[in-house]
C-alpha cells in the first residue's frame, strides 16, 4: 500500500508537470500586437499585428474592444509606421519585409484610408523621391508635415504639407541648406512643440563606397533667426555621432546624444543645447552602453533617457518643469516591478495614453490609463498563449574576453531549476554589426529553456550598444576573434559551474548560423552538436549568390575589408569560410535553412552539404520553402521539435 501511494504521488506530479508543459505553438506563434497607437480622441486603437506572411494594421473600437477593419498590404510585406492623421483617418507606411543587406529595394508606399476602410488613397510611392513624416500637425487634421528627398536635390530634404484626403503637396520654407560635400543632404528635421523646423542633421557619405567616412553635420534655429552650423567640441579625428531626441517643455532647451566629447569612440552619452546661451550641457552617460532613446512627457517634452547594461534602465532629468512627468513614470514603474515600461501617445486633451509592459518572462502587454481617474485598462497581450509565471528567468552577466576586452551577456535558466551543470545551448545572435542581445522574452531562448536547457547569449565584439570602438572591435574579425569571444563565454560558462562541459551545443541563425558553424571548425572538442541556420559558410559564394551590394561591387568591397580586412588576399577568405575547413571537425550538424532565402541563399548549405558529404561528417537538414529565419508558424513547430529531438540526443535533457 505504502508503495502504491508513492506511485501514485509520482505519477499526480509527473501529470501536473507535464500539463504545465506550453506547446511549442505558442512560442512559434506570430504577434498578436507589435505596436499601439490611441486616436486623438481615444475612441479607436490602431494596432499592428502578424498574419501569414504580413505585418497588418488593425483598427479596435475601445468601448467594445472590437475590431472595425483590418488592412491587407500584400504577402511579405509589413506595416511598419503609422500615424493617426485624424480621429478619422490613419496614414501608414507599408513595404516589403527585407533585411538590410538583402540587397532588394522594400519598394515602401504611404498611404492612407479611413478607419472604416473606405476612401484609400496612396500619398507617395517612392518612386522619385523618398519622404519622411515631420509632424502630424495636430490643429491641422487635413494636413501631415513632411520631408521630401527629391534625386533632383540632390537628396536633401525640404518640408512639404501633405494632404492626407488626396495626397497633393505644398512646399513650406524652413529646411537648412547644406554644407558638406556633393554628395551631402539634410536626411532629418525636427519640429519643436509649435511645429517649426528648429533642427536638423545632415549626413555627407564623402566617399559613397566607403563606409568608414561618413560625416554629420548638426543644425540649429531660433525660432525667429536663421540656421546656424552647430559645432560640438570634439578630441579626436573622427566625426562624432549625433542622435536627435526632443526639446524640453519651453522649446529653449534641445535634448540630444552623441560622443563628440570623447577622445576615442565610445557610448553616447546625453547633452542638451541651451538656444538662449549656446551652452551645451553633458547630462549623462553610462560608461560601457549607448543611451537606447529618451522617455517623453505628456506634451512630449524629453524628461529622462533609456539604457540597458545587462538590465534594463532609466536616467530622469533634473529638471523641476518635468517633474510630475517623471513622478507618473515612476508610479507606472512601481505598478509593474521587475518589467519595462513604456508610455504610448496621448489623446488630444493629454488625458488618456497607453502603457507597455514587458519582460524576461512576459513577451508584452498593452494597457490603457486614465490620467484623470489614475486608473489602468488591461487591454491586450502580444503573444496570449504565454503563461509568465512558466518561463524562465533571464540573467545579465559580464565577462572579460582573452585580450581584455569587457562584454556583456544573458544566461536564460530553466525554470525550476539550479544554475549548476546544465546542459547548454550557447546561441549568438545574427547581424554581426550593430545587432545585439536585449533582456526581454526571446521566443527561441525560452522555447530551448522551457525544455531544460541554459542558454547563453553574448554580445561579442562588433554588437551595437556599446559605443562605435566596440562595435569597430569586430571590424576584420569575422570568424577569428569574434569567434574567440563565443568560446570565452561557453568556457566562461563551464568554468563557473553553470553548465555541463560534456553537455554543451550552440545555434544560431544568420551570422549566428555562420558562427555556429565556425564553432565546430575552431573548437572541435567544445560543442557535442551544433545547429547553423541561415548561415554563410563559404565567404565568396555567399556574395556572389546574394543579392546584397550586387549592383554595387565597390560597396561590396568596401564591406569585405570591413569583415575581413581584405577583398583580394584569397587564402584569408578561404580561412573565414567553415565550409572549407572541416578536417578537424567531428561534431554532428543539423543544418537548417530556407530555399527562398535572398539574405543568405540557400547554395551556401548545398555547398556545405558537399563537403561534409566528401569528408564523411555526420550530418542532418531541414530546408523549408521559407525565407531568412522561418516566419511560417507550422515551419517554426517542426524546427522546434526537431531541435529538441537533435538536442535530447547529443547533449541529452
Amino acid at each position: 500500500m505504502y508503495k502504491y501511494i508513492i506511485l501514485f504521488f509520482s505519477l499526480v506530479v509527473s501529470i501536473n508537470l507535464e500539463a504545465k508543459k506550453i506547446p511549442l505553438s505558442s512560442f512559434a506563434a506570430k504577434a498578436k500586437f507589435k505596436a499601439v497607437k490611441l486616436s486623438p480622441d481615444g475612441q479607436h486603437l490602431a494596432f499592428t499585428f502578424e498574419e501569414g506572411s504580413e505585418v497588418k494594421l488593425g483598427i479596435m473600437e475601445m468601448e467594445s474592444k472590437q475590431g472595425v477593419f483590418a488592412f491587407d498590404v500584400g504577402e511579405e510585406r509589413e506595416v511598419s509606421e503609422f500615424y493617426w492623421a485624424n480621429n478619422k483617418r490613419i496614414v501608414f507606411l507599408s513595404q516589403k519585409i527585407t533585411g538590410w543587406l538583402d540587397g532588394e529595394r522594400s519598394y515602401p508606399e504611404l498611404k492612407a484610408v479611413d478607419i472604416d476602410g473606405k476612401n484609400p488613397k496612396m500619398l507617395h510611392d517612392f518612386q522619385r523621391s523618398d519622404l519622411s513624416v515631420v509632424s502630424l500637425l495636430e490643429d491641422d487634421p487635413k494636413y501631415i508635415l513632411v520631408s521630401k528627398r527629391h534625386a533632383a536635390d540632390g537628396g536633401t530634404g525640404k518640408l512639404q504639407k501633405l494632404n492626407v484626403e488626396n495626397g497633393k503637396m505644398r512646399y513650406q520654407p524652413g529646411a537648412p541648406s547644406t554644407v558638406g560635400g556633393l554628395l551631402s543632404r539634410v536626411v532629418w528635421i525636427q519640429v519643436d512643440h509649435n511645429d517649426e523646423p528648429r533642427v536638423a542633421i545632415e549626413y555627407d557619405p564623402v566617399d559613397k563606397y566607403n563606409f568608414e567616412d561618413d560625416v554629420l553635420y548638426f543644425h540649429t534655429r531660433t525660432t525667429d533667426g536663421d540656421w546656424k552650423l552647430l559645432e560640438l567640441p570634439t578630441a579626436r579625428k573622427t566625426p562624432p555621432e549625433i542622435r536627435g531626441l526632443g526639446f524640453n517643455k519651453n522649446n529653449d532647451i534641445y535634448y540630444f546624444i552623441s560622443n563628440h566629447d570623447l577622445e576615442h569612440e565610445g557610448s553616447m552619452g546625453l547633452f542638451s543645447y541651451n538656444f538662449s546661451d549656446g551652452k551645451i550641457t553633458n547630462h549623462f552617460r553610462h560608461p560601457d552602453v549607448d543611451i537606447d532613446g529618451a522617455i517623453y512627457g505628456r506634451n512630449n517634452e524629453v524628461i529622462g533617457v533609456r539604457y540597458e547594461a545587462g538590465y534594463p534602465d532609466y536616467y530622469y532629468l533634473a529638471d523641476e518643469s518635468v517633474k510630475s512627468e517623471i513622478a507618473f513614470h515612476k508610479s507606472v514603474r512601481a505598478a509593474f516591478p521587475g518589467q519595462v515600461i513604456g508610455i504610448g501617445n496621448y489623446t488630444r486633451d493629454k488625458k488618456m495614453t497607453t502603457v507597455s509592459v514587458s519582460s524576461d518572462k512576459n513577451p508584452g502587454e498593452y494597457y490603457l490609463f486614465n490620467r484623470e481617474t489614475n486608473k489602468m485598462t488591461y487591454v491586450a497581450s502580444r503573444n496570449p498563449s504565454i503563461d509568465p509565471t512558466l518561463m524562465s528567468k533571464v540573467e545579465p552577466f559580464t565577462l572579460t574576453a582573452r585580450d581584455g576586452l569587457k562584454m556583456y551577456g544573458l544566461l536564460t535558466v530553466p525554470n525550476g531549476k539550479e544554475l549548476k551543470n546544465l546542459p547548454m545551448v550557447v546561441f549568438p545572435h545574427g547581424g554581426p554589426y550593430g545587432a545585439r542581445d536585449r533582456w526581454r522574452w526571446d521566443n527561441r531562448a525560452q522555447m530551448l529553456a522551457h525544455h531544460g536547457y541554459l542558454v547563453l547569449q553574448l554580445d561579442f565584439r562588433g554588437s551595437g550598444g556599446y559605443g562605435k570602438a566596440f562595435e569597430k572591435a569586430g571590424h576584420t574579425f569575422w570568424g577569428t576573434k569574434m569567434q574567440d569571444d563565443i568560446t570565452d563565454a561557453t568556457l566562461w560558462a563551464i568554468k563557473q559551474g553553470y553548465a555541463d562541459k560534456d553537455r554543451v551545443c550552440i545555434h544560431g541563425v544568420s551570422y549566428g548560423g555562420y558562427a555556429a558553424m565556425q564553432a565546430v571548425v575552431r573548437e572541435p572538442d567544445l560543442y557535442k552538436c551544433t545547429i547553423p541556420d541561415a548561415g554563410i559558410y563559404e565567404v565568396e559564394l555567399q556574395w556572389k549568390k546574394a543579392d546584397s551590394f550586387k549592383t554595387n561591387p565597390k560597396a561590396r568591397k568596401s564591406y569585405f575589408k570591413i569583415m575581413f580586412g581584405t577583398y583580394e588576399d584569397q587564402a584569408l577568405l578561404d580561412s573565414r569560410s567553415p565550409a572549407l575547413n572541416l578536417d578537424k571537425v567531428k561534431t554532428p550538424i543539423f543544418l537548417v535553412h530556407g530555399t527562398k532565402d535572398v539574405r543568405v541563399p540557400i547554395d551556401n548549405a548545398y555547398f556545405l552539404e558537399e563537403k561534409l558529404k566528401e569528408k564523411g561528417i555526420m550530418y542532418q537538414t531541414m530546408y523549408k520553402k521559407d525565407g531568412h529565419g522561418f516566419q511560417k508558424v507550422g515551419y517554426r513547430v517542426d524546427l522546434y521539435k526537431a531541435i529538441l529531438k537533435f538536442l535530447e540526443k547529443h547533449i541529452g535533457n
